[in-house]
């Protein structure tokens, strides 16, 4: 069972290494995400990260020429 409970800094996510349900916080960050809105969430027993949620990734567009 994965996100038993959250709050905006918290929350229970199933952690991989200490193979069960933790409890989860995001760090700070240091990409420039307003709080709240990072991906990256460390588990607080043993800090293996994971990222939640889209990656979102600049889109450049090409433009075509007219032949």
């Amino acid at each position: 069972m994965t996100a038993l409970w959250g709050s905006p800094g918290h929350r229970s996510e199933h952690c991989a290494l200490c193979a069960g349900e933790r409890l989860f916080e995001q760090p700070p960050c240091l990409d420039g995400h307003e709080p709240g809105d990072c991906p990256e969430w460390a588990c607080v027993d043993c800090g293996h990260a994971i990222i939640l949620g889209g990656i979102t990734l600049p889109v450049r567009q090409l433009a075509m020429a007219s032949v």
